[in-house]
């Protein structure tokens, strides 16, 4: 079993023990103790200062972002979501503005997973997650 099935594996575990209905950051919290399980070096809600360089080559520190969980070692990115609707651009578009920042600072990231717990709907009631991988290219 590869790195990625692992952590969808524990994924679906959290979802299928928390049920739907819940926040982004129960769902977070629930899956950082089966990363633990794993025996996953993690950083939780890691900060990442972006950085911009002027037209005279200055570098400025400007604001924190904040990924929700970084494995250490294998060098991958969790983004997590518990919203109603399917992963769209810009779940996407998040994940590779961490990417980005990480570039500038020589991190090297194969790729992101975006993690949907969902929620239900005034239609359905959700049964599983939905997860995409995000390649660094």
């Amino acid at each position: 079993m590869d790195q990625m099935d692992k952590i969808i594996n524990a994924s679906k575990r959290v979802f299928n023990s928390l049920g739907v209905g819940h926040t982004e950051r129960i769902y977070h919290k629930a899956l950082v103790y089966e990363l633990n399980c794993l025996n996953y070096n993690i950083d939780t809600e890691m900060n990442i200062v972006v950085k911009y360089v002027d037209s005279h080559d200055k570098t400025h520190n400007l604001e924190s972002i904040r990924i929700d969980i970084f494995i250490h070692g294998l060098n991958i990115i969790l983004e997590l979501k518990a919203i109603h609707r399917k992963i769209q651009a810009q779940e996407i578009a998040q994940i590779k503005k961490y990417f980005n920042e990480l570039n500038k600072e020589n991190v090297k990231v194969e790729y992101g997973i975006i993690i949907n717990f969902p929620q239900p709907s005034t239609k359905e009631m959700p049964s599983e997650i939905e997860y995409l991988k995000v390649e660094n290219n």
